[in-house]
């Protein structure tokens, strides 16, 4: 249910009025950057299109999720959304010709690798990687098997290219949230809060991460990719512990140990939270997170390391 109005136009939390033109003209800048119709970028997010199009008009109110669920998608940060602080996101290409509905069979080869993409991720994430046909994705993106094995001959391709479409995005998001942090520290804290399982599509990215885990113990094949793309993480990790240490916290600690210690703790806490195991919520895996680098690092707002 939307907030109270004040003036109207509807208040956020006590004390604050949100101002909605502005929100949604940001908004708006993202949707039209990301080049795909309104109501395919709607599905993207999980709205309607007839929610998404009010909201981009500044008649409804984004709640946290959805604004949380745009700016995922768009590459940008929530605090652009919301205050207009932080980069924008990247102007749109030019349009080959507004309006024009391109027939299934005559999508631009990459718009629909990235469809399949996105598609295979989110079905992997929802049914697991063995209850997904190549069949099931074909159905949802309308075009054929032969069209999903031209991009990925294999079954096994699909889950390595999924694996990588949640990791890009994850570190898109890490992009946006860090561009305009104060320090090392800001970012460490920013960097947890983007690891939560907060919102269905935190919960779809962490189930293909957990499931070729999996897959990668019994599949030799499958091993390379999903170490390439820890380690990818683990690096964005390990650049932050050393960046705190620059900045004068935490200098007699071993980086690696530290940055082992956290990642650890992360996979671990987000599994229980998948399973819903050991009563771990979104907000004690962030309490807990929180002091993953004490007494080394401070992150607590107040304390210094």
């Amino acid at each position: 249910m939307n907030a109270p109005a004040e003036n109207g136009r509807p208040v956020d939390e006590p004390g604050n009025v949100a101002e909605p033109g502005n929100v949604a003209e940001r908004a708006r800048l993202v949707v039209r950057a990301a080049g795909v119709s309104q109501r395919e970028f709607a599905g993207r997010i999980g709205m309607g299109p007839t929610a998404l199009s009010k909201a981009l008009r500044g008649s409804r109110r984004l709640t946290d999720p959805e604004l949380a669920a745009l700016a995922r998608e768009g590459g940008v940060s929530v605090r652009y959304l919301r205050t207009g602080r932080g980069r924008p996101p990247a102007a749109p290409l030019p349009s080959a010709g507004a309006g024009a509905r391109r027939r299934a069979d005559a999508v631009d080869p990459e718009a629909r690798k990235e469809q399949i993409l996105r598609v295979t991720a989110g079905l992997i994430a929802r049914r697991g990687f063995h209850q997904v046909r190549v069949a099931d994705i074909a159905g949802a993106c309308g075009t054929s098997t032969g069209t999903v094995h031209y991009h990925f001959p294999a079954k096994g391709d699909a889950l390595r290219a999924a694996l990588l479409h949640c990791a890009d995005r994850l570190h898109r998001r890490l992009d946006a949230e860090f561009r305009d942090a104060d320090g090392a520290v800001e970012k460490l804290r920013r960097l947890i809060d983007v690891q939560l399982i907060s919102h269905e599509e935190d919960r779809e990215e962490w189930s293909v991460w957990v499931q070729s885990w999996t897959e990668a113990i019994l599949d030799p094949a499958l091993r390379e990719g999903q170490r390439a793309v820890y380690a990818r993480w683990r690096r964005t990790v390990l650049d932050l512990v050393r960046a705190c240490q620059a900045e004068g916290m935490g200098a007699d600690a071993d980086p690696e140990a530290l940055t082992s210690r956290f990642t650890g703790l992360v996979d671990g806490l987000a599994i229980q939270v998948l399973a819903g195991t050991a009563e771990m919520s979104a907000p004690r895996m962030r309490e807990l997170l929180l002091d993953a680098f004490e007494p080394h690092i401070s992150l607590r707002r107040g304390r210094t390391g």
